[in-house]
Order: C-alpha cells, then structure tokens, then sequence
C-alpha cells in the first residue's frame, strides 16, 4: 500500500512539475499580454473612447478597468497562478516609470484580492495614471483544475490499462503453465514465451517433466518385465503341481493352487496397471448408458448393486479413459461387496464444476487416517484372510 501511495504522489507530483506549471504559466503569460495590450491601447485612445475599450474588456474578456490616482497596497495570495500573472505583467512592461514604485514592495505593478474574495485586482502605471484590472477567481486560470483532472483521469486510465496489460503478460504463460500442469504431465514441451524469469520457470518445468516422464516409461517396462518373466515359473509350478497330485495331499494341493490363482491375479493387476499409465486414453461416451452397463455386469455376480443418477447424468456425455474408470469403480465396488454390508449403490450426481461418482454401503467405514494410508501400495484395512493383494485402491488413485 505504501509503495502504491508514494507512485500516486511521484506521479501527481511529476504532472504538476512537467504539465501544469508550463500550462499555468503560459495562460498567465496569454493574460498579462492581454492586459498590458489593454493598457497600452488606454492610453493612446481619446477620453470618449476609453468607455468602449472598457466595455469590449468587460463583454469579450470579463475584465474590468478604471483609471486611478495611485498605487494601492500588494496583498499576498497564495495561488501560483498569480504570482505568475504577476511575474509575466513586470516582464513586459520593461521598465517602471519614474516615481511608481511600491516603496514597500520595489514594484510598480500591485496586485491583490477584491472584497469577499470575489476576485482579484492588478493595478500598474501607464504615462501619468494608474489602471486598475479586475476580473473574478474564474478568469485567473480557469481551465487549469479542469485540465488537471483530464490529465489526472487519462493517467490514471492508461496507467491501469499497461498494468493489466504488463500483468497479463507476466501472469499468463505462468497460468497455462499451471493448468497443464495440473491436467498431467505435457506431452510436448511447453513453448518459451513471456519475460525471462517466466521462460526460466517453463524451461524448469519442461526438463522436470521428462525426467518424471522417463521414470514412468521406465517403472511401466519394469512392471511389465517382471509380472511378465513371474508368468513361466508360476505355469511351471501350476503343470508340477497338476502332475504331482497323487503325492500331494488334497488340502495342500489345494491352498497351493489358490496360491497360485492369487498370484497369477496380482501378476494380472500390476500388467494392467503398466498398460493403464502407458496406453489410457479418453474418448466421449455417454455416462447413463455406460454406469447402466456397468451396474448390470455387478447385478449378475449377485452383489445387490444398485444404480442412482439424477436426471442431469442421463443426458450427459463426458470425455474419460473408460478403463481406468472401470477399475476404479471394479475396486471400489469389489471392496464394498468383500468388506462391507448391503445394500451397495453407484450414484452419480453432477455439480456445477463436477461429476462425482460415488459407491456406498453399509459397512463400518474408514477414517480419514485410514482412507489415506489405503490410497498407498499393497495397503489393506483389517481382514488379513481375505485373498487380495492390496494395490488396488493404490491403482485407482493412479487412474
């Protein structure tokens, strides 16, 4: 607030050095010309003359003269504009005559303010008289404060129309920055533009987005390297086992094939985590028909799921990678149906930002502590029995 209050000052401050004190002292200038004209030519004109001079100065230029026998007394006044016009007025009379000096003052031009502070009076010797000028405040100056508020208002515009302009310019390639950003990692590098410090920021983010990049690509070739060498051993043990069946004890033959089903499972989820971050993309579907779908698959596995849209979702199209979309709602309704209680309902409702899909049940629910540390790898609540192999919320945050 300071630093914005001594820019105002500086600047009304510049204006009035650079613009209106040159204004002022022009106009003062134009109106001591007019005046010594005047008194010049008053002299020079016969005594029945001198009435029409006087009227024309009062009618064309709301000034007033009269000729008086002497000097009157300098009043001060604290208005720029005058000490100017009286500045100007000495400056072309050249020289005083003999004997018309203010012995107070040194001058032989006198000014000072009218009864009532109506005006002002300016008194200088022409050949043997004195003429007294008056004319009112709104001759002294006065297109002065009208000009210094035009000047003002104009600054002021143009100064806020370049501060938007300049804030615009720093602020937005910071702004599209954020928003890419924000919506994933830019498949291309972003474009160098706006001022040197925002270049310097965009290069930054462009090289830390093919690093991160690269690190996906490479965690994806890995995942899918090693879920995909497990495969052999796993078949390898899934053809011992059915050929050593005859040794194995029922019940150990089978806790050692549902090992086996359970990893093949977890090998299943990580190779289609690897092919989600590498190969999702979106397209525009219908959401009603597509959650209807959906819902029906979980029906046939007797889940007692059911489907609850308001009316805006029916008529709604939205642009979404439909497989990472299944697998979220696949294991938020897998973990409902596992560890909860019916019934359990896919609703959707539409925000005035947003479409919010949500799966509820019955069940005890979680704390935020929990709901935190679920959202991590290999992460499971309570039940150590059931089979599972907890990356499956981990997969869906990812989507």
């Amino acid at each position: 607030m300071a630093s914005v209050s001594f820019i105002l000052v500086f600047a009304l401050s510049a204006v009035t050095w650079f613009a209106m004190v040159p204004m002022a002292k022009r106009s003062a200038d134009d109106l001591a010309a007019l005046i010594v004209l005047s008194a010049q030519t008053w002299v020079e004109l016969p005594k029945d003359a001198q009435p029409l001079l006087a009227a024309e100065l009062k009618d064309q230029h709301g000034i007033e003269i009269e000729e008086i026998q002497t000097l009157s007394r300098q009043h001060g006044t604290v208005l720029p504009y005058v000490r100017f016009l009286h500045d100007a007025v000495v400056r072309r009379l050249n020289a005083c005559p003999p004997g018309t000096k203010d012995p107070a003052s040194g001058e032989c031009v006198s000014m000072g303010i009218l009864p009532n502070n109506a005006g002002y009076w300016l008194e200088l010797p022409m050949a043997d008289d004195v003429l007294r000028f008056e004319f009112s405040r709104d001759r002294v100056g006065y297109r002065i404060p009208f000009t210094l508020g035009i000047i003002l208002i104009g600054g002021i515009v143009l100064t806020l129309i370049l501060a938007l302009f300049l804030t615009r310019r720093l602020t937005r390639p910071v702004s599209q920055l954020a928003e890419q950003v924000r919506q994933g990692l830019p498949d291309a590098p972003l474009p160098l533009t706006g001022p040197q410090e925002t270049r310097v920021l965009i290069d930054a983010v462009n090289r830390r987005s093919a690093e991160v990049a690269r690190l996906l690509e490479n965690r994806t070739v890995l995942l899918a390297g090693i879920s995909h060498d497990l495969r052999t051993p796993l078949t390898r043990l899934s053809l011992g086992l059915a050929l050593t069946q005859d040794d194995i004890e029922p019940a150990l033959q089978a806790q050692m094939q549902a090992d086996i089903e359970q990893m093949n499972r977890l090998i299943a989820e990580v190779l289609h985590i690897a092919r989600g971050v590498s190969q999702a993309s979106s397209e525009p579907i219908p959401l009603y028909p597509w959650l209807t779908r959906f819902a029906t698959e979980w029906e046939q596995r007797d889940t007692g799921i059911a489907l609850m849209v308001d009316e805006a979702t029916k008529m709604l199209e939205i642009d979404v990678a439909t497989d990472s979309l299944q697998r979220i709602l696949d294991n938020l309704v897998e973990n409902a149906h596992r560890y909860g209680r019916p019934p359990i309902i896919l609703r959707s409702v539409q925000t005035e930002d947003a479409q919010i899909l949500c799966v509820e049940d019955e069940g005890q629910g979680l704390t935020v502590a929990e709901i935190g540390r679920l959202r991590e790898p290999f992460a499971r609540k309570r039940i150590r029995s059931e089979l599972g192999a907890g990356i499956g919320s981990s997969a869906g945050v990812d989507a």
